[in-house]
């Protein structure tokens, strides 16, 4: 049997970011030139191909596959941009490579890292927002079903038994309570909860049992979240949306923004 309990009101977005938009062929030096499937950097006779920009969706990493070249000599390597140790192994042996003082090398990486920061940013929040192309309106046969159920006095336990019939089974008073914090998500002042029981007690099928119940427009289901993740949603984009979160680490990480 699993317990949910009731908690304060959450805030009012893995597989890949949306792809970045490709950007004309040719840049001034310093600027980037967005492909397909890679991002181009120059510095001065030195051109870098950046690859798996779009994988980065923590603003906490930025791990890419990095090509430096100049003329026919080159250095390729997989690092995090973001950890020094990482950036100055890479200076030093793209430097031998290709025959330039250690210190221009470093210095093209920290241009680097400024000219990626904002696609970064951009790919996280391309992420995180819903997508809303199901949302339509309710036709007057559907709102007048709708009205129907609201005001049948065995609403209760119809829900339970519509629970039942997806196949989970002996978890009434839990699916109600479930169910009702969903559908407050249009309140003012939503309700939120937190399944706790014991592993492999069937928690996530509950959840996914209740989300099946919802519009898809209307769930934003995520397997995790990094601690800044929800700073890149924008104002709105979780109004009145359901965020379900599966795993207690991905909540753990998220706590300071859900409060």
């Amino acid at each position: 049997m699993t317990h949910p309990s009731v908690l304060p009101e959450a805030p009012a977005d893995p597989s890949l970011s949306a792809p970045l938009q490709p950007t004309p062929a040719s840049a001034a030096e310093g600027a980037v030139v967005v492909g397909e499937d890679d991002v181009r950097f120059v510095r001065g006779p030195r051109s870098y191909r950046v690859r798996g920009l779009a994988r980065n969706l923590s603003a906490e990493s930025l791990k890419v596959t990095l090509r430096v070249s100049a003329g026919e000599r080159l250095h390729l390597d997989t690092l995090d941009l973001y950890q020094a140790r990482g950036r100055g192994a890479f200076a030093k042996g793209a430097a031998v490579e290709l025959g330039v003082a250690e210190e221009t090398m470093a210095g093209d990486l920290s241009a680097l890292v400024l000219a990626l920061e904002p696609l970064q940013e951009a790919a996280i929040r391309g992420a995180l927002k819903p997508d809303e192309s199901d949302l339509r309106a309710l036709s007057e046969a559907d709102e007048a079903a709708g009205l129907a159920l609201l005001r049948d006095p065995d609403l209760a336990s119809r829900i339970v038994a519509d629970v039942e019939a997806i196949g989970v089974v002996g978890e009434g008073s839990n699916a109600l309570v479930g169910y009702l914090a969903m559908v407050s998500r249009l309140l003012d002042k939503p309700l939120a909860i937190l399944i706790q029981s014991t592993s492999a007690a069937g928690k996530s099928t509950l959840m996914e049992a209740l989300l099946s119940l919802m519009p898809e427009s209307q769930r934003v289901h995520y397997s995790a979240m990094t601690g800044q993740s929800l700073f890149y949603l924008g104002e709105g984009d979780l109004k009145h949306k359901i965020l379900a979160i599966a795993e207690e680490e991905g909540v753990r990480q998220a706590a300071y923004a859900l409060t």
